[in-house]
């Protein structure tokens, strides 16, 4: 059974590069019955992501709701920080998590994070 609904497609038209990537309508099988997410503030140095009551990540849909600057997706806290994605202003990612410790930096001014960790 398929609890999770990914709808997916990629296109980029930049001079000569055309591509498209659309696999389109996915399903995910969910075994946990557990969310968590919402609106975090995220400082310039790695603070980690509140999972709530999400004890094995599964999917995650990430925005960067900040009107200026990045920030990075990653593990780890502090100088141990290692960023697996980035977010420019205002863009959004959906992510298989590969840990249950992620965390996030914003690159020159604290910024928000909206985002949902589903249960694997």
């Amino acid at each position: 059974m398929s609890e999770i609904t990914l709808n997916l497609k990629m296109t980029c038209a930049n001079g000569f590069l055309n591509t498209r990537d659309d696999p389109g309508t996915l399903g995910v099988a969910m075994t946990g019955k557990v969310a968590s997410g919402g609106a975090q503030t995220i400082a310039t140095n790695a603070t980690l992501i509140n999972m709530g009551s999400v004890a094995t990540a599964g999917y995650a849909f990430m925005r960067n709701v900040s009107t200026a600057n990045y920030m990075e997706i990653g593990t780890g806290t502090g100088t141990s920080f290692v960023a697996f994605s980035k977010l420019s202003f205002g863009e959004a990612q959906i992510v298989r998590l590969g840990t249950n410790a992620p965390s996030a930096k914003a690159d020159t001014a604290a910024g928000t994070l909206q985002y949902t960790i589903l249960s694997a």
